[in-house]
Formats: structure tokens, C-alpha cells, sequence
């Protein structure tokens, strides 16, 4: 029974990167309105993530139950920030939504850094996404600065959030 099954969390294998950025595209769409650009950003950051992926410093872990998909994040080498990781493409499915999918997803990535050593992560979100930002919250991260912009369709504020580790 699918609703008994337990959310098990792994590494990226073949074919992922395509959910990843499917999933993106539809439920940022449909949630709030972001166009295809949106959908085109998520599929350069998976393109970046798996053509430069350095196994000792990244990592990306989907969610699933029983072998359906359940979230998924990024954690990528900031390559503008000495020793400084980044959060990417955090995403809870609604069917998910209030079960720790997203928290623990944060906290594989907050985890994997320490090990690697990184002096901090940064990552950056949006004003609308309170869900997300109440997961960044409670794991840690502060809010470092905001910043308006005209992407995928909308007005936004962009948050920029940092956590020492």
C-alpha cells in the first residue's frame, strides 16, 4: 500500500535530471505563473550540475515512495564564493507537502557540506515561496539580501539566504 511506504531518499541516476526540470516547469507554472523561462533556467542549472559534477564536493538527492517521485535538491560548488556550497532546485511534490520531505532534504545538504568541508552555503529563492523559505528558516539559514527583478513572466523579490556551517 503506497500510502504506508516510507520516503526514501538517494543520489541522481539517468533520467533524473529530466523530472527534475519537468517538474519544476509544471508545478512553477501552475503554482505561480513562472513561463518557460523558468523551466529553461532549471535545465541549464541540470545540465551545468551533471556536465561539471565533482562527486567529493556536490551531490543531488530525489525523494521517492514507493518508487514514485517525491522531491528533490541540489547541493553544487558556488563557483563565485571561496569554500561556499549552494542549495539548487529544491522541490517537496504536493503530495509530499507536511511529511519533513523538504526538511530532510535541506538537511541531507546541510549534512554533506560539513563533511566536505565548506565554510557555508548560499542559495537563493523568492518572496512567494513561503514554504520553502519556513524550511530554510528552521534549518538555519538568515536572510542575507533581496532583490527585485522581472523574471520568468512576473515581478519578484529574490532572496538571497546563507547559513556558517
Amino acid at each position: 500500500m503506497e500510502s504506508s511506504s516510507p520516503v526514501t531518499y538517494r543520489e541522481h541516476r539517468p533520467g533524473d535530471m529530466g523530472i527534475i526540470v519537468q517538474r519544476h516547469g509544471v508545478f512553477y507554472h501552475n503554482n505561480f505563473g513562472f513561463d518557460q523561462r523558468f523551466e529553461a533556467l532549471c535545465a541549464r542549472i541540470t545540465a551545468d550540475f551533471l556536465d561539471n559534477f565533482n562527486p567529493a564536493l556536490e551531490r543531488c538527492w530525489i525523494a521517492e515512495k514507493a518508487e514514485k517521485f517525491m522531491g528533490c535538491i541540489m547541493l553544487v560548488k558556488d563557483p563565485e564564493q571561496n569554500n561556499t556550497a549552494k542549495i539548487r532546485l529544491l522541490l517537496v511534490d504536493e503530495s509530499a507537502r507536511g511529511e519533513g520531505v523538504g526538511t530532510r532534504l535541506v538537511q541531507q545538504c546541510v549534512d554533506f557540506a560539513r563533511g566536505a568541508g565548506y565554510d557555508a552555503i548560499g542559495l537563493w529563492t523568492q518572496s512567494d515561496l513561503v514554504g520553502a523559505r519556513r524550511i530554510y528558516r528552521k534549518a538555519g539559514f538568515v536572510l542575507d539580501k533581496t532583490d527585485k527583478h522581472s523574471s520568468w513572466g512576473k515581478e519578484l523579490m529574490g532572496e538571497h539566504w546563507k547559513m556558517t556551517l
